[in-house]
């Protein structure tokens, strides 16, 4: 009964005339369970899903199993290796195909097209998503290899991509391209081997990424659009700020050296109008470099240690002159408890405060300006500081306050036109400050006056504090200026400071210069600096003729201009860096140059050079800069009253700072010797960095030199031992003279320490 019931299922599944033939050959093998020997057969399926004329089958009629299997094993050529007849009841062949029915109707809605395969890379099962994927019918794809309908660059790698999953046992995703399709269509093809039944067969998808890829692609073409047109404004900026910093340079320093001559009062007075409108100009083009590199992030904040006090005091007699033309007092509040010696960015926070001092100072017709210092919440290791500035001027309307710390705003018109500017510095301000991680803020209304205060973390020093100092200094119309931080805690004023330049170099037989300069108006002014100063130039219009003056030797240090037809200042100071080490010595070259932008010192320094001054260039600027390189035979080793200047006269802090230093010192150079032994660049610079930090305290101008030769080669990738080996010696001397000034206490102030 049971064979025949097997019998008439085989019948059901296949076509009639080759139904009877296989039944034909199975009932014997029904009959004993034994085996055949092998047949070839014509079977023409009669399910639809295998309608296939001419089919060509191998194989043999294997045993039972379970009694309800009987399993068809060989070769089979476009269909399946292995054809299983599953021998079932009428009414679990109804479930089963029923079952098999809900599973092709599920796997159809899906919206992505999925595959099942075989060992030898037979598709048994996909959706209709694939067809439409694939561009095939189900006869066309049914029992076939990648290798009959796809080109074979596809199926190599489809091959290759199925192997791995084979042998990993884990998902392999893939991106491909399909090119036949109009447009090529970018898929993300996965695949993993599932088992079922004793056997392994290989679960697949793909995802339809086109969207996605061009999405990026968009993205990727969007990103380097906006980078060009960032370097294509930088560039303008840069030269813009070269266009406009050479011809400045010429009316600043023309104009400065005319007003140190015998002149009478009228003329005088018309020349610092001339040099008051050139800074203007200047302070424009300045801010519109600082919003630029802040824009394009390439604005770094430093935290070195600082006089907090002395930034008040510089900022204010920076401001004493504006603020006397007006007939207004200028006050600071410090509060005792304040601490005096910090860790941040000086320089930044004298942008911001000269900055908010200078706009109230601007818009106050009468009354004053005072900066206010107190303490908003302390931490272990911070304080978090408050600046305010507060004047008695016009006020911002508080419906306008949301926008004046925006690009280019201004409250309205009329304030342009009456006060000018450019609406840059309060949006400097406030970026300015929230890189310094902290947050800026405006109380004002019309006619009451404004309160601009921002508020920043910073970082404590361990350095002892002074004794607490009066909590107010006062400058009122028309009074002395010159006022002590002993007396009010802050030096703000005018008057009759101690002189804190050293001696002329005439007076110690000046350096030989050879100046590299292109402009005949910054040729003649910088020639006249120089010579002022006391020094020997040389001068030369190109970077060849550098070369050639260079290659004699005989100079102390270069004066090299980095724009000049030919060859230009880069490229110059890498050839003479080149020979030099092949031929031993290194004369300091500073890059002297209209480029302001960021990037610029680093690109100098990346060259070979030592230093780096913007134009214009001051003759303060200028001298302070050659006092680095000077011969050590004629160079103060300490300046004193520089160092005391720089703490508003506080001699006790002076010794106080020298101690610390003593007993920090030489860890700083432990760490920066290892930091150069192990190869680490970055930590190399930033140890470098640290100790020149705290020698400029001293006025160690040669160590500071030392120091800062030692960061360019550093920057520059070239040998740094000479420079360090330089270096050392001259901390050493830095330490005799400390401890000799300790030794002396303040009295070893009055006269100039020895070298």
């Amino acid at each position: 009964m049971d064979q025949d019931r097997h019998v008439a299922l085989i019948r059901q599944a296949l076509h009639n005339s080759d139904a009877q033939e296989l039944a034909r050959l199975l009932e014997p093998q029904l009959a004993a369970l034994a085996e055949m020997e092998a047949e070839v057969l014509q079977l023409r399926s009669a399910n639809a899903l295998l309608r296939k004329e001419n089919r060509q089958q191998r194989g043999n009629v294997g045993t039972w199993r379970d009694k309800r299997t009987a399993r068809l094993a060989g070769l089979q050529r476009e269909l399946h290796a292995d054809l299983q007849v599953q021998l079932r009841a009428p009414s679990e062949d109804q479930a089963a195909r029923d079952q098999q029915e809900l599973t092709e109707q599920i796997l159809d809605q899906l919206p992505i097209p999925i595959f099942l395969k075989d060992r030898d890379g037979r598709f048994l099962r996909f959706n209709s998503r694939f067809e439409e994927f694939t561009q095939r019918s189900r006869a066309e794809i049914l029992g076939r290899t990648v290798d009959e309908f796809a080109t074979p660059r596809w199926a190599a790698a489809t091959h290759e991509e199925d192997e791995l999953a084979w042998s990993s046992g884990r998902m392999v995703t893939t991106e491909r391209r399909m090119a036949t399709f109009d447009p090529p269509l970018d898929v993300l093809v996965s695949r993993k081997v599932i088992n079922s039944g004793g056997l392994s067969y290989m679960l697949g998808y793909f995802i339809d990424i086109s969207e996605q890829r061009a999405a990026r692609a968009a993205m990727q073409h969007a990103v380097e659009s906006a980078e060009a047109a960032s370097r294509a404004k930088s560039e303008f900026l840069a030269n813009m700020s070269h266009e406009i910093r050479t011809p400045m340079n010429g009316i600043l320093g023309m104009t400065e050296l005319v007003l140190e001559s015998d002149i009478d009062a009228h003329q005088r007075a018309d020349l610092v109008l001339v040099k008051a409108s050139a800074d203007a100009l200047l302070h424009i083009v300045d801010d519109i470099l600082d919003f630029s590199k802040i824009e394009a992030g390439k604005l770094d904040i430093e935290e070195v240690p600082f006089d907090l006090r002395q930034l008040v005091g510089d900022t204010l007699r920076a401001m004493s002159l504006r603020a006397r033309q007006k007939g207004l007092a200028l006050a600071a509040e410090i509060p005792p408890e304040l601490p005096r010696i910090m860790k941040g960015d000086p320089g930044r926070l004298r942008q911001v405060l000269l900055n908010l001092v200078g706009n109230a100072i601007k818009f106050t017709g009468e009354g004053g300006v005072t900066v206010q210092l107190s303490i908003a919440a302390e931490h272990d290791d911070r304080s978090e500081i408050v600046f305010a500035v507060r004047d008695t001027g016009i006020g911002v309307p508080p419906e306008k306050q949301h926008m004046i710390f925006e690009a280019f705003a201004q409250v309205d018109g009329s304030t342009t036109r009456e006060y000018g500017g450019t609406g840059l510095g309060l949006a400097i301000c406030r970026r300015l400050v929230i890189l310094m991680q902290g947050r800026i803020d405006v109380h004002s209304a019309p006619g009451r006056g404004s309160v601009f205060s921002f508020t920043v973390p910073l970082l404590h020093t361990g350095v002892a504090q002074a004794a607490p100092l009066p909590p107010l200094a006062v400058l009122a119309p028309g009074q002395n200026l010159n006022r002590s931080a002993h007396d009010n805690g802050l030096l703000v004023g005018e008057g009759d400071l101690p002189p804190a330049a050293p001696a002329p170099a005439s007076a110690r037989g000046g350096l030989r210069v050879l100046l590299a300069e292109d402009n005949p108006v910054n040729q003649r002014l910088a020639m006249r600096l120089l010579e002022k100063l006391g020094h020997r130039v040389t001068l030369v219009d190109s970077g060849l003729a550098v070369l050639e003056r260079a290659g004699q030797g005989g100079y102390d240090l270069i004066l090299m201009d980095v724009q000049m037809p030919g060859l230009d200042g880069l490229a110059a100071t890498r050839q003479i860096r080149l020979r030099e080490s092949a031929h031993g010595g290194h004369v300091p070259i500073i890059a002297m140059t209209a480029r302001a932008m960021s990037g610029d010192r680093e690109r100098c320094l990346d060259a070979g050079m030592d230093d780096y001054l913007a134009k214009p260039v001051d003759s303060q600027q200028l001298r302070e800069m050659l006092l680095r390189y000077q011969p050590d035979s004629g160079q103060q080793l300490l300046d004193w009253r520089g160092a005391l200047q720089r703490l508003d006269g506080d001699a006790e802090l002076l010794l106080e700072l020298a101690a610390l230093f003593l007993h920090d010192g030489p860890q700083l150079w432990q760490d920066l010797c290892a930091a150069l032994a192990s190869g680490d660049m970055q930590r190399s610079t930033r140890a470098v960095h640290s100790l020149k930090g705290v020698l400029v305290n001293f006025g160690a101008a040669r160590a500071v030199a030392l120091a800062e030769q030692l960061s360019a080669a550093l920057h520059a990738g070239q040998p740094w031992q000479l420079a360090s080996g330089r270096l050392e010696p001259a901390l050493q001397q830095v330490y005799v003279a400390l401890k000799d000034l300790i030794a002396g206490g303040i009295d070893a102030m009055s006269t100039p320490p020895s070298s």
